[in-house]
């Protein structure tokens, strides 16, 4: 078996004070990859200064979603891409860095594994209704997560690795975002993968 995690902080789109939690998969996706990229963004160096996501979750991602195009419907893949280039981007200018923001979909598993093998997290929607393929059983009908490892066992098949943004129960407690593995062969066809670099950083 072949395996690769990264470690990062996730957030979970059901957190208490998030508004329009339901649709705010994509905002906490955003936030979790903000959040990873502002402290590579920082260790260049004591003195880089910039203004950072809120420390309070909700905050954080209650700024994306009504920033970048949140609606109750999702947030497509552009606009999601979008973001993070003009939000980051942002950053490095504050910071006085150089270097490009570039944001860019991934075709396939080996892609997708190596961004991963380079210590880089990936946006990963699932999406059956845009695929049209709505009669399909797939993990998610529609829902962005954040893949961080993957997996290929021993008879070849291959898995992500993705954090859920969390669950919500009928009670209306919830369950924080948690590492779940599905299996990339039976889900290929709905879903969508936005990877995300830095120059230099």
């Amino acid at each position: 078996m072949q395996q690769k995690i990264i470690s990062f902080q996730p957030y979970t789109q059901w957190e208490t004070g998030i508004r329009s939690s339901a649709s705010a998969c994509g905002p906490a996706a955003m936030a979790a990859l903000i959040r990873f990229w502002e402290e590579r963004i920082a260790a260049r160096g004591p003195q880089t200064s910039f203004a950072r996501l809120p420390g309070d979750p909700a905050q954080a991602v209650n700024r994306l979603y009504a920033a970048y195009g949140g609606t109750p419907l999702g947030m497509g893949a552009p606009l999601l891409a979008r973001g993070l280039r003009r939000h980051l981007g942002a950053a490095l200018r504050e910071g006085g860095l150089a270097g490009r923001v570039q944001a860019r979909r991934l075709r396939g598993f080996d892609a997708y594994c190596g961004e991963i093998d380079a210590g880089r997290l990936v946006a990963v929607k699932f999406d059956k209704w845009f695929a049209l393929r709505w009669f399909g059983r797939y993990a998610f009908d529609y829902h962005w997560t954040v893949g961080c490892g993957y997996r290929i066992d021993d008879a070849g098949r291959a898995w992500l690795i993705v954090h859920d943004a969390g669950t919500r129960y009928k009670d209306g407690t919830y369950a924080a975002s948690r590492e779940r593995l599905i299996e990339y062969a039976p889900n290929r066809s709905v879903l969508t993968m936005v990877a995300l670099t830095i120059e230099g950083v």
